[in-house]
């Protein structure tokens, strides 16, 4: 009595639940992208990033508490986002930590505004109530023929006088990426594909189980029809979110056949599922 009762309302909340999810994967996948940088480039800002840390350790005199501001024309993020992390990891800095909108910002995959100058920067610094602000602009951050170069400046400046406490320009090239290093780089970004796998995995046995009431109530109908109707929405459905998920990745005619493989297990599951809830009608 008590699970027919609460059927009803865990339907509808699965049903919400899922179309949230949906909705965010929707988003993750069609949504705005940071655009991705290759091995050379990451290697080289890797390597200007320690440099960068090791010179603001060298010359930040009294000063810890600060902030780091978006560099201008960093579209991806990576050197920001590098360079907080190393200087926190290193304990360089006390870096104020990120405002509300900019984590939601990095959670939309959203472009993080950043400051055209020191005024502005020494603004939000006072905005923020930190001792000094670390801020710089990217003026070439590119690859070429498996090579790359960075031309980017770097000022932390005192937000009491407006100062820069530290400025210096840092512009060097990188020599070709070890195949080592590309492979890696090539591994690591398989991850996300086996992660939306996982997600798609979810989505099929909890869809059914979801709605699970729309079901029975079709199966009561006695209709082989209604029943092959639900089954093949159920199926599309199915197939639909697959490709949503994984249709960049079918590329290779392993790949196709893994995919078709998962749509005939969902097609099978669904069957069981159904023959389940014919199974409760009739009991």
């Amino acid at each position: 009595m008590l699970f027919r009762w609460l059927l009803p309302i865990m339907s509808k909340v699965g049903v919400l639940a899922l179309v949230g999810y949906l909705g965010w994967l929707a988003w993750v996948n069609l949504g705005p992208r940071k655009p991705e940088i290759g091995p050379a480039r990451k290697e080289l800002a890797d390597k200007v990033i320690a440099q960068i840390t090791e010179d603001i350790r060298t010359n930040r005199g009294n000063s810890r508490n600060a902030a780091i501001l978006q560099f201008v024309s960093d579209p991806s993020d990576y050197f920001t986002d590098t360079l907080r992390s190393v200087i926190e990891q290193n304990g360089i800095l006390d870096l104020h930590d990120r405002t509300v909108m900019e984590k939601a910002r990095a959670l939309l995959n959203l472009r993080q505004p950043s400051v055209a100058n020191t005024d502005a920067a020494v603004a939000e610094g006072r905005a923020l109530g930190v001792q000094c602000v670390l801020c710089g602009v990217i003026h070439a951050f590119e690859s070429y023929s498996g090579e790359a170069r960075i031309d980017v400046d770097v000022y932390l400046v005192d937000v009491a006088t407006g100062h820069p406490i530290f400025a210096k320009r840092y512009a060097t090239d990188t020599a070709r990426a070890s195949a080592v290093t590309a492979a890696i780089q090539d591994v690591a970004r398989s991850f996300p594909l086996f992660r939306r796998l996982l997600g798609w995995l979810v989505a099929v046995l909890l869809l059914p189980v979801f709605t699970i009431a729309f079901i029975r109530a079709m199966v009561r109908k006695g209709s082989n029809k209604a029943n092959a109707f639900v089954l093949s929405v159920y199926t599309v459905v199915d197939a639909l979110l697959a490709w949503l998920l994984v249709g960049a990745a079918l590329n290779s005619w392993f790949s196709v056949v893994i995919f078709i493989a998962a749509v005939v297990a969902a097609l099978l599951y669904n069957v069981r599922v159904m023959t389940l809830a014919l199974r409760l009608e009739e009991a």
